[in-house]
């Protein structure tokens, strides 16, 4: 019971220290945006102005996946196709007046 624990422990470390925001966290927290939108800078962008004095810059990146058809194995007679989407991706990142990123995030949405 400890072991299966233990295990699902670190499955959940493992897979938190992979994800999108971890890397956004890592890679830019404490760095200038200057950093940030050269490595964005073929993606549009917005700056929205905080109450605080901060700043929020959201790169805003959308692509079109085509229908896929799922495969079930040669067993089965009519094949599945998912629907195209388009997916929108947003790298957000708040900066403080003297221009270095104190918090990022990361959103990822689908439309049909």
């Amino acid at each position: 019971m400890i072991k299966r624990n233990f295990n699902i422990l670190i499955l959940t470390v493992l897979l938190s220290a992979c994800s999108m925001q971890a890397k956004l966290n890592r890679h830019y927290t404490g760095e200038t945006i200057e950093s940030a939108t050269e490595e964005f800078k073929d993606i549009p962008s917005s700056k929205i102005p905080l109450n605080n004095g901060n700043t929020k810059f959201i790169f805003t990146k959308e692509s079109f996946l085509g229908a896929t058809t799922i495969n079930q194995g040669s067993a089965t007679l009519d094949p599945i196709t998912t629907p195209p989407v388009k997916k929108t991706e947003q790298f957000i990142f708040t900066v403080d007046t003297a221009g270095v990123i104190i918090k990022t995030d990361y959103d990822v949405n689908y439309q049909q």
